[in-house]
Protein backbone atom coordinates (compact mmCIF):
# COMPACT_ATOMS: atom_id res chain seq x y z
CA UNK A 1 0.00 0.00 0.00
CA UNK A 2 1.53 3.25 -0.97
CA UNK A 3 0.63 6.59 1.30
CA UNK A 4 -0.67 9.85 0.10
CA UNK A 5 -0.41 13.61 1.20
CA UNK A 6 -2.74 14.71 3.57
CA UNK A 7 -4.72 18.28 3.77
CA UNK A 8 -1.90 18.47 7.04
CA UNK A 9 0.94 19.00 4.96
CA UNK A 10 2.44 22.45 5.21
CA UNK A 11 4.61 22.65 2.14
CA UNK A 12 7.97 22.47 4.14
CA UNK A 13 9.68 20.06 1.14
CA UNK A 14 11.50 18.20 3.41
CA UNK A 15 9.73 15.10 1.89
CA UNK A 16 11.51 15.32 -1.53
CA UNK A 17 14.40 14.92 -0.65
CA UNK A 18 13.91 11.83 2.07
CA UNK A 19 12.23 9.88 -0.83
CA UNK A 20 14.26 7.23 -1.58
CA UNK A 21 12.18 6.19 -4.81
CA UNK A 22 11.32 9.61 -5.98
CA UNK A 23 7.79 8.92 -5.46
CA UNK A 24 6.95 12.56 -3.77
CA UNK A 25 6.07 15.10 -6.88
CA UNK A 26 5.29 18.25 -6.65
CA UNK A 27 3.97 21.33 -9.44
CA UNK A 28 5.19 23.81 -7.33
CA UNK A 29 1.47 24.26 -6.02
CA UNK A 30 0.72 21.12 -4.84
CA UNK A 31 2.30 17.66 -3.72
CA UNK A 32 1.26 13.96 -4.40
CA UNK A 33 2.57 10.71 -4.36
CA UNK A 34 2.89 8.33 -7.43
CA UNK A 35 1.35 5.25 -6.09
CA UNK A 36 3.05 2.83 -8.45
CA UNK A 37 6.48 4.21 -6.98
CA UNK A 38 5.71 4.51 -3.33
CA UNK A 39 6.99 1.08 -1.58
CA UNK A 40 6.69 2.46 1.81
CA UNK A 41 10.66 2.61 2.34
CA UNK A 42 10.56 -0.67 2.38
CA UNK A 43 14.02 -2.27 2.20
CA UNK A 44 15.75 0.56 3.05
CA UNK A 45 14.69 2.20 5.79
CA UNK A 46 12.50 0.96 9.19
CA UNK A 47 9.76 3.78 8.74
CA UNK A 48 8.22 5.84 5.65
CA UNK A 49 10.54 8.57 5.01
CA UNK A 50 7.87 10.71 4.04
CA UNK A 51 6.19 10.73 7.61
CA UNK A 52 9.57 10.38 9.68
CA UNK A 53 10.72 13.83 8.22
CA UNK A 54 7.23 15.60 8.13
CA UNK A 55 7.24 18.01 11.05
CA UNK A 56 3.53 17.53 11.73
CA UNK A 57 4.07 13.98 11.79
CA UNK A 58 0.39 13.70 9.83
CA UNK A 59 1.21 15.18 6.49
CA UNK A 60 1.69 11.61 5.41
CA UNK A 61 -0.52 8.60 5.75
CA UNK A 62 -1.22 5.07 4.15
CA UNK A 63 -3.11 5.57 1.07
CA UNK A 64 -7.10 4.02 1.71
CA UNK A 65 -7.91 5.23 -1.36
CA UNK A 66 -6.53 6.93 -4.30
CA UNK A 67 -6.76 10.81 -3.07
CA UNK A 68 -6.19 14.23 -5.09
CA UNK A 69 -3.01 16.22 -5.00
CA UNK A 70 -3.58 18.60 -1.98
CA UNK A 71 -3.54 22.68 -2.47
CA UNK A 72 -0.66 24.34 -0.74
CA UNK A 73 -1.86 28.40 -0.48
CA UNK A 74 -4.99 30.03 -0.02
CA UNK A 75 -6.68 32.80 -1.78
CA UNK A 76 -5.50 35.16 1.05
CA UNK A 77 -2.29 34.50 -0.22
CA UNK A 78 -2.13 35.61 -3.80
CA UNK A 79 -1.40 39.27 -4.00
CA UNK A 80 0.47 41.37 -5.72
CA UNK A 81 3.12 42.60 -2.63
CA UNK A 82 5.78 39.74 -1.71
CA UNK A 83 5.58 40.61 1.78
CA UNK A 84 2.25 40.47 2.43
CA UNK A 85 1.60 37.07 0.61
CA UNK A 86 5.00 35.62 2.60
CA UNK A 87 3.32 36.82 6.10
CA UNK A 88 0.09 34.91 4.82
CA UNK A 89 1.82 31.75 4.45
CA UNK A 90 4.19 32.25 7.26
CA UNK A 91 1.06 33.06 9.52
CA UNK A 92 -1.03 29.84 7.88
CA UNK A 93 1.71 27.35 8.41
CA UNK A 94 2.66 28.62 11.53
CA UNK A 95 -0.83 28.07 12.73
CA UNK A 96 -1.52 24.69 10.99
CA UNK A 97 2.25 23.68 13.69
CA UNK A 98 0.34 24.85 16.95
CA UNK A 99 -3.00 23.32 16.15
CA UNK A 100 -1.19 19.79 15.43
CA UNK A 101 -1.28 17.01 17.90
CA UNK A 102 1.62 15.45 19.17
CA UNK A 103 1.88 11.99 17.33
CA UNK A 104 4.51 10.97 20.19
CA UNK A 105 6.43 9.12 17.34
CA UNK A 106 10.02 11.51 18.27
CA UNK A 107 9.39 10.72 21.82
CA UNK A 108 9.16 7.63 21.35
CA UNK A 109 12.58 7.47 19.18
CA UNK A 110 14.12 9.41 21.84
CA UNK A 111 13.15 6.65 24.34
CA UNK A 112 14.18 4.15 22.30
CA UNK A 113 17.64 5.61 21.02
CA UNK A 114 18.89 6.04 25.15
CA UNK A 115 17.65 3.03 26.11
CA UNK A 116 20.22 1.67 23.51
CA UNK A 117 22.81 3.96 24.27
CA UNK A 118 22.35 3.36 27.95
CA UNK A 119 23.18 -0.75 26.92
CA UNK A 120 25.36 0.16 25.18
CA UNK A 121 27.44 1.65 27.73
CA UNK A 122 26.46 -0.65 30.16
CA UNK A 123 28.20 -3.17 28.12
CA UNK A 124 32.11 -1.45 27.49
Amino acid sequence: MSYTITHNCIGCQRCLSACPTGAIQTNGVAFWIEIDRCNQCQGSHGVPQCWATCPTNEGCVPLATRAAAVKLTSQSEVSEDYWESWFATYNRLVARLQSVQDSGYWQHWFDAYSQALRRSQMAS
